[in-house]
């Protein structure tokens, strides 16, 4: 197969092929032990929660039937597939930055625990009769995490006013969504054009959703299809990623596998901006960039 067939091939052979990937490197893992416990973890839990959004939108993407008053019409789920779709980029994009966006392994631990020490602080706002004491307990290990991270080299890098935005309110990085996604291997065009498109399409008010509501089903599944190739490109750099951080996952990856990957990876960096080299599966990553 040439690269181009790859990229042309049917929605649902995609689907098939890049949800087998993600299922084969998933099992590969399982019941392994940890060497960094939550670290590892989650490591592992950020391509769960993508292949459960990845599926979901698979299910809804071929369209809806809906049956009122005796009739039956074929709808799209064109803004559920949207908001699941801007899910996964989030999700990918995250997990770039704390795990491979640096190779230096303290700036690894200290991204992770304060993306984790963020998602306690914001569970602190929920007051819940019954949960008094789980909410003091993370209260508690909010306190741990600060005063173990205080001394970390990504935190002395802050100024004072963010230093204060870290321990007020958790926030730990100061990348935009489109530039996240830019670390994590999407061209400049890309990232901007696909973020700014799925987060107007998130609101269920928004002018983009209201008018594309109300075209004709074919309409409507044309844009359909066209959202699901950031998806699609979005799932090959997660595997490119992946198996970077995962060399064991490779020996159940054949070549055909890994250059179909590669060229969804490469489709991602097609721009008139200068693309990002990237290191391709089993290469050994590339030298961290510079921390901003």
């Amino acid at each position: 197969m040439m690269t181009g067939d790859y990229l042309s091939l049917g929605e649902q052979i995609l689907f098939n092929w890049f949800e087998t990937l993600m299922m084969k490197s998933i099992a590969q893992l399982e019941g392994k032990p940890l060497e960094n416990g939550k670290l590892d973890y989650f490591k592992q839990e950020f391509l769960k929660q993508f292949f459960t959004h990845f599926v979901s939108i698979r299910t809804l993407a071929p369209g809806l039937k809906l049956a009122y008053k005796g009739r039956e019409d074929e709808i799209t789920a064109l803004a559920s597939v949207a908001a699941l779709t801007r899910a996964c980029l989030e999700n990918y994009s995250l997990f770039y930055y704390i795990y491979r966006d640096s190779n230096d392994f303290q700036d690894i631990r200290f991204r992770f625990w304060s993306w984790f020490r963020e998602g306690l602080m914001h569970r602190q706002r929920y007051k819940m009769s019954g949960h008094a004491e789980k909410r003091e307990e993370e209260s508690q290990e909010i306190d741990r995490i600060f005063a173990e991270l205080q001394g970390c080299r990504l935190y002395q890098l802050f100024t004072e006013k963010q230093k204060k935005e870290y321990q007020r309110v958790g926030k730990w990085h100061y990348c935009g969504k489109p530039a996240l996604l830019r670390k994590g291997g999407f061209s400049q065009a890309f990232s901007d054009n696909f973020y700014n498109f799925f987060s107007s399409y998130v609101h269920p008010t928004s002018p983009a959703h209201l008018q594309t509501s109300q075209a004709d089903y074919e309409t409507s599944k044309a844009n359909m299809n066209a959202m699901l190739t950031p998806l699609f490109i979005c799932s090959a750099l997660y595997l490119h990623n992946y198996w970077i951080l995962f060399q064991e996952i490779l020996s159940g990856v054949n070549e055909e596998d890994r250059v179909f990957v590669t060229s969804w990876c490469d489709l991602g960096s097609l721009t008139p901006f200068p693309p990002q080299k990237q290191s391709r599966p089993g290469v050994a990553p590339p030298a961290p960039p510079s921390v901003e």
